[in-house]
């Protein structure tokens, strides 16, 4: 993992407030899962700040939004996404004052669960098909502030797309963003997954991950138009895994 964290445009050193209380349902604790034991336990520090400066970005681009509904993605897959929203999630709820959820809606290699060690016996896609209700599909996985949906048993990819299109996403999404201060929903690549547009115009902001020298630009802007077309709404770009070639302490007085 690069030591230096490359995130959204400018940093913004003050937090903004939530305007409204989310109501909160009480969700079943995962079997082994202990509270802080999964992730940022020897974390670089520096990737620890750029986490911070990412929630700050995010932050001011949402200040003036109810809600905090954030999609992740990236033009192409490799690009470090799920790393990067999974560990965004449970910095955000290491705070204790805010209620954050992780949605898994990647379709082509989820890995959210993998992360977490959780079950993917259930999940967004068994919620969208009507076969489990959303308590059941919403699990805590550190005693705490942080609740995890996995993507469930996948489907075929001509019933998984409509699932994504179907007024049980709309259900979906009105009925958590009133339960949690942040939403983070992590999804497969543009390029390659026609439902992450989809999943995108539900959300209030669009975050891509971009690997620094490995995506052509031209495919970046292929994708983010990808999304557009949809209503979705860009409020920034991750810059990930970008070399340096002085030391980094030169760069941290520039």
């Amino acid at each position: 993992m690069s030591k230096i964290f490359d995130a959204l445009r400018k940093a913004e050193n003050n937090k903004s407030g939530h305007p409204r209380k989310r109501e909160q349902m009480r969700v079943q604790r995962e079997p082994g899962q202990e509270p802080g034991s999964t992730f940022l336990r020897g974390v670089d520090e520096n990737f620890k700040r750029g986490l911070m400066t990412l929630r700050n970005s995010i932050d001011s681009e949402l200040k003036n939004n109810d809600y905090r509904v954030i999609m992740f993605t990236s033009a192409v897959a490799g690009e470090g996404k799920t790393t990067i929203v999974a560990f965004l999630a449970r910095l955000l709820a290491l705070g204790q004052t805010d209620r954050v959820l992780l949605v898994d809606c990647a379709v082509i290699n989820p890995e959210i669960h993998t992360l977490f060690g959780l079950e993917n016996d259930r999940g967004i896609l068994t919620y969208l098909s009507g076969s489990a209700p959303l308590e059941k599909v919403i699990r805590n996985v550190d005693g705490g502030f942080l609740d995890v949906v996995t993507i469930g048993p996948r489907k075929g990819a001509d019933i998984t797309q409509p699932l994504f299109n179907s007024e049980n996403m709309s259900t979906f999404i009105n009925a958590i963003r009133e339960m949690y201060d942040y939403i983070l929903i992590d999804t497969s690549a543009v390029m390659e997954a026609p439902e992450t547009p989809i999943i995108g115009s539900y959300a209030t902001g669009t975050v891509i991950v971009v690997q620094s020298g490995k995506t052509k630009r031209e495919v970046i802007k292929r994708a983010m138009l990808m999304i557009q077309k949809l209503d979705g709404r860009f409020i920034g770009t991750v810059l990930n895994r970008k070399k340096y070639y002085i030391p980094e302490f030169i760069y941290r007085r520039v």
